[in-house]
């Protein structure tokens, strides 16, 4: 090895050691996250489902293009981590002599430094943890979102299962009126019932037949809307129930409330914000205290006045920079603003709490209202039109009753058996409701 070279392994060992504290501050590669795993649960899995609600539900959580968008949302704050917790670049700066007073080589007339900066001690956490409640308030941003859609999505499944029973119910209403047609013909082909009485059922049956075509004119809109929440084609199939079932709150009123406070995710949200404030203040008293760096600088034989010494061989020097942070105006505005924000989500917290238990009181007033008139509808109403109309319908055949008074009873039948299909969604309606604001999004991401 020759000697200009064996002096210059000095200035190659430091070339060395930047390397080694650039690559050290390139943060290191993220784990893998589930960016392509899909949400598979309903928030609601403990409750009894309609398997096709179900299914409809598991499509949404995996193919609804907001929550997609949310979930990558979340997944770029979470990159944001390991940038905010890494060390600023090092400074390199290399010096050439142009004039030495001696120079024996090329190499030798060369200066090379670096420097790195260190913040106090703490700061890099710090910032990590802000960054970590930041992205976590994204996350719990899209769970509560996610409990909207789905009580959306059931809301539009419940609007297009009823309309289909109130075609069925006209539809089979139809078939009762012919049935009572055939009677008031036999009756006026024995001249026992006026004309206007066979105009009349066939004005009724008539009657049927557009209320019919207006109900499945309304299908089309709330079709489209339910299938915009699947990110499907406005025209795709919807299967729906035969039979609305009946359905009871899945926890007392108190235990609805306890659980609206423990488990929505607003108030994760909300927590999360906190977090992310508390880090924010202590950065503002970090970013306050002073900084440092530390750095080596080698000088060439040849560079600067090391030339005047020729027996001399490289020069190494040692070298520290601190940062006086003497504004402090500056870290205590910082400070007041996240104190001042504080405060405000503390009044946030409370205004969610109101609106969400007023809307707990809305949709339980809504249940318990639907299941009067259910109990109400089944036990006795409906029952005893039905009773009626089976009565006047052998009057009528008796000639003992006018037949506009058995049309009648038939149309108050009619809207008795609508009226049921509405209550039964409506109670539906009501339990979706207060499982959206008291149940948490059971979502693994």
């Amino acid at each position: 090895m020759s000697c200009g070279t064996a002096r210059w392994l000095p200035v190659l060992s430091l070339a060395g050691l930047i390397i080694l504290m650039t690559a050290s501050s390139v943060p290191a590669q993220a784990p893998d996250r589930p960016e392509d795993q899909t949400r598979q649960e309903s928030p609601y899995s403990g409750q009894e489902r309609h398997p096709q609600l179900e299914e409809y539900l598991r499509i949404a959580s995996e193919e609804n293009p907001e929550l997609r968008a949310l979930w990558h949302r979340y997944l770029s704050e979470q990159e944001k981590i390991p940038q905010v917790g890494t060390l600023p670049d090092p400074e390199v700066n290399i010096g050439f002599d142009f004039n030495p007073m001696m120079s024996e080589t090329v190499l030798g007339r060369f200066s090379i430094s670096a420097m790195q900066m260190f913040p106090w001690f703490g700061t890099l956490e710090s910032r990590r943890e802000m960054q970590r409640a930041a992205s976590e308030a994204d996350l719990q941003s899209l769970n509560s979102r996610q409990l909207e859609l789905f009580r959306d999505i059931q809301y539009a499944w419940f609007d297009l299962t009823e309309l289909q029973q109130q075609i069925e119910i006209a539809e089979y209403t139809i078939e009762l009126v012919r049935d009572l047609e055939t009677l008031v013909e036999i009756r006026y082909e024995t001249a026992n019932t006026a004309q206007a009485d066979l105009l009349r059922i066939q004005m009724e049956e008539q009657r049927l037949q557009t209320r019919i075509s207006d109900l499945e004119d309304k299908r089309n809109p709330v079709k489209a809307r339910f299938n915009a929440l699947l990110n499907r084609a406005p025209d795709a199939e919807v299967q729906t129930d035969d039979e609305i079932a009946s359905r009871t709150l899945p926890h007392t009123e108190e235990a609805l409330k306890d659980r609206l406070i423990a488990q929505n995710p607003q108030f994760d949200q909300l927590d999360a914000r906190e977090r992310m404030l508390r880090e924010q203040q202590n950065q503002a008293r970090l970013d306050g205290r002073p900084s440092f760096g530390l750095g080596l600088e080698v000088m060439g034989r040849d560079f600067g006045p090391m030339s005047m010494s020729p027996d001399m061989n490289e020069g190494f020097v040692g070298m520290a920079t601190i940062r006086v942070p003497i504004y402090r105006s500056r870290y205590s505005a910082q400070y007041r603003q996240a104190s001042e924000q504080l405060r405000g989500l503390d009044y946030e917290r409370v205004q969610t709490e109101n609106t969400l238990l007023t809307g707990l009181e809305e949709a339980l007033e809504q249940f318990r209202d639907s299941e009067r008139s259910l109990k109400l509808l089944e036990d006795e109403l409906i029952p005893r039109a039905e009773q009626a109309y089976e009565i006047l319908g052998d009057e009528y055949a008796a000639g003992n009753v006018r037949f506009d008074e058995v049309l009648q009873m038939q149309r108050e039948l009619l809207d008795l058996e609508l009226e049921r299909i509405e209550t039964l969604v409506r109670q539906n309606k009501a339990v979706v409701s207060v499982e959206s604001i008291t149940e948490e999004a059971s979502v693994s991401y």
